[in-house]
């Protein structure tokens, strides 16, 4: 599973989180040496007693649909011959609207953690004070066990976990408040973050594939069940109109689902939907609408 892939250096954020282009290529010699890379269509095939696969089969995904994906991510897989699947969130692309969980990553590499709590906390008080108390952001101890990397920033951990938490559009409704006040061309910020359905479509013609990643990126386990069908509808008719293919796979925004994300998901035509579990999926009996991954972050090499 992979996000940003950039030499953060070389923008004008450089303290993006991010994964260096050298060290991506360095992984996937990593890979390509200990395991053989399949597509998706392969695995689903497999699961499906269609298709036999290696036991050290590995597939490629990318979530968001950054332009870093077309921009540095491509070239090396079509040099390679190396298909992956990729993600897209749509509402930045037909709405120019930047999801929360984006705009939280920028406002930490342009402000940092303390000066974006301290805004963050001061808004949650004047704004929600019936729940300020339970999602005021401090550094005492991380919330979210599993983001072992954001150990290095506790508080920077923190204010993603609750924002992704707060009810309704309150945590939406703070963090747009504040990220206006320093990014003020959203349409160019789009532009520049993601790829668009031209690079999408070449992408497609060079063997890559894509799936749904939600429109707004909302976390769907936090709102209610028509939500959640619109949120799941919505962008894959928008794929599927752009990119003149069948949607069949979902990769949950957050990583977030229950009994009755996945009851839509089936309903709707998917084939398999992918999770943040970190973990390797092992046979046949595994449930195709909960398959887990790893994040680039645990391949550890120099």
């Amino acid at each position: 599973m992979y996000h940003y892939v950039r030499d953060t250096e070389k923008t004008n954020y450089p303290k993006i989180k991010a994964l260096s282009i050298g060290k991506f290529k360095n992984q996937l010699d990593y890979l390509q040496k200990n395991y053989k890379i399949i597509s998706l269509p392969d695995y689903i095939c497999y699961l499906n007693g269609k298709k036999d696969i290696s036991e050290n089969s590995c597939i490629l995904t990318f979530d968001d649909g950054f332009s870093d994906h077309y921009k540095n991510v491509f070239p090396i897989l079509k040099k390679k011959k190396i298909s992956a699947c990729f993600f897209p969130i749509t509402c930045p692309l037909t709405e120019s609207k930047i999801p929360v969980v984006h705009q939280t990553h920028f406002l930490l590499a342009k402000i940092g953690s303390e000066k974006l709590a301290k805004e963050f906390n001061k808004l949650l008080v004047e704004k929600f004070p019936k729940i300020a108390k339970k999602f005021i952001a401090d550094n005492k101890v991380l919330k979210q066990k599993k983001c072992v990397w954001d150990k290095s920033d506790i508080l920077a951990g923190n204010l993603k976990y609750n924002i992704s938490l707060m009810p309704g559009k309150a945590g939406s409704e703070i963090v747009n408040s504040i990220f206006n006040r320093y990014f003020k061309n959203k349409e160019k910020f789009c532009k520049e973050l993601y790829m668009n359905f031209s690079q999408m479509r070449e992408m497609q013609r060079a063997g890559m594939f894509f799936g749904n990643h939600g429109h707004y990126h909302l976390k769907l386990t936090r709102i209610s069940k028509k939500e959640q069908k619109e949120e799941i509808i919505k962008s894959k008719k928008i794929l599927e109109k752009e990119l003149g293919e069948k949607v069949v796979f979902f990769s949950y925004p957050y990583g977030a689902y229950d009994k009755e994300t996945i009851k839509i998901i089936k309903n709707e035509g998917y084939s398999c939907a992918l999770t943040t579990d970190f973990a390797i999926n092992k046979g046949k009996d595994i449930n195709m609408f909960a398959l887990k991954r790893l994040d680039t972050n645990h391949i550890l090499l120099k």
